[in-house]
């Protein structure tokens, strides 16, 4: 991994640099190549993100649908899985180990003596129909 997983502090950005974003991509969806229409929500989507050494420059920032942004978020291989992912991985090649957790004790099941089993009795055989 060429950058380092850091912990850049998100800069929001003042509405006239919003303006500016929104008109410098064409107020086009940086993630589904759609339009963003007028009233329709939408974000400052960071394209390297923040936590895999991204920046708040705004080379690195472009206009996207809030749906499309949040399934870049937390979809199921989105950014905070792949920043989650790197930050196991700096902390392993950092030799920096999870604390073990306390192991909770419980006073289990109360003892059972074991039930002998006693053979089957085979009951007499009873005729199926019977003649009145």
């Amino acid at each position: 991994m060429s950058n380092d997983v850091a912990t850049t502090p998100r800069k929001p950005l003042t509405p006239t640099q919003r303006l500016k974003l929104f008109e410098r991509h064409k107020g086009i969806c940086v993630l589904c190549k759609q339009q963003i229409r007028e009233g329709e929500p939408w974000l400052d989507e960071h394209l390297i993100p923040l936590g895999l050494g991204g920046d708040n420059s705004p080379a690195n920032r472009a206009p996207a649908h809030k749906k499309c942004a949040d399934i870049k978020t937390h979809g199921k291989n989105g950014d905070l899985a792949k920043i989650a992912k790197a930050k196991r991985s700096k902390m392993k090649a950092l030799g920096i180990k999870k604390e073990d957790a306390p192991k909770i004790e419980n006073r289990g099941f109360a003892k059972v003596e074991k039930i002998k089993k006693e053979p089957l009795v085979m009951l007499p055989r009873r005729p199926m129909f019977v003649d009145k």
